[in-house]
């Protein structure tokens, strides 16, 4: 499976390759007769990446992405996500019960689990 690359060159693969939104991508071909079994999409309908956790200085920040629409191919300098300070976060652990973690929802915190 591949989504959402710049693909410079395709050298084959083995059974079902799938691609989605990456362009230079080879055409769909049903069946291993006359070439391999390959599903192109040729955008990806919606794209959520995961949230991740980045430093400013010595301040930590949740990145939370918006979604992508018919996304083709990948995003340079990716810079499409929501920052959220970790005064508003919450990092929950293995201690914690579903009412600790509710409570803090109910405070309008994000959770990390």
């Amino acid at each position: 499976m591949n989504r959402n690359v710049d693909m410079k060159a395709y050298d084959g693969g083995v059974w079902n390759m799938v691609f989605a939104g990456s362009t230079g991508a080879p055409e769909s071909h049903c069946s291993n007769q006359g070439g391999l079994p390959i599903t192109n999409q040729p955008t990806a309908p919606v794209v959520v990446e995961k949230p991740f956790i980045a430093m400013d200085g010595s301040t930590f920040k949740l990145m939370v992405p918006r979604p992508e629409f018919d996304k083709v191919g990948h995003t340079p300098g990716y810079d499409n996500h929501d920052e959220i300070d970790f005064s508003e976060v919450y990092v929950a652990s293995d201690k914690d019960t579903a009412a600790i973690i509710n409570s803090k929802l109910d405070q309008g915190l994000h959770i990390i689990m």
